[in-house]
């Protein structure tokens, strides 16, 4: 892989760490996550996935023990609860780490589109037998 002109004294040979966070089971989270990471190489990014978050304190506990401020680190979540995303935005902020919501601008766009509120059923796109829903 060709690097970028970067200062290698900021980020060194360490590898970076991206938290994937969800509601549910964070397939969704995850599998963006690893689509984007596969245009980099093997090994270009570690991995690490919390579910099932149902507040913000999961979150706080969850970083508080696998957060390290001097290896450099991303949020990529997907919650269907608007207040929960705002409350754990707010704290990735507090502690500096970059963060994308995947799900929230999709969901704006198509209740704009189609003028109904969404449903903000976590886990919507699967039934309970866990496979994906079909159209």
């Amino acid at each position: 892989m060709a690097k970028l002109d970067l200062d290698y004294d900021l980020f060194g040979e360490v590898i970076p760490l991206i938290f994937v966070l969800s509601d549910a089971r964070g397939e969704t989270a995850n599998t963006v996550v690893m689509a984007a990471a596969a245009q980099f190489g093997d090994d270009s990014v570690d991995i690490e996935r919390l579910s099932n978050v149902k507040d913000v304190e999961a979150v706080r506990e969850f970083l508080d023990a696998n957060y390290d401020p001097d290896r450099p680190s991303a949020v990529f979540h997907t919650f269907a609860n608007g207040i929960l995303r705002r409350e754990i935005r707010r704290e990735l902020d507090r502690r500096g780490i970059p963060s994308i919501d995947l799900l929230g601008p999709a969901v704006t766009v198509i209740s704009t589109l189609t003028g109904e509120e969404p449903t903000r059923e976590v886990g919507a796109l699967y039934n309970k037998d866990g496979e994906a829903a079909s159209n």
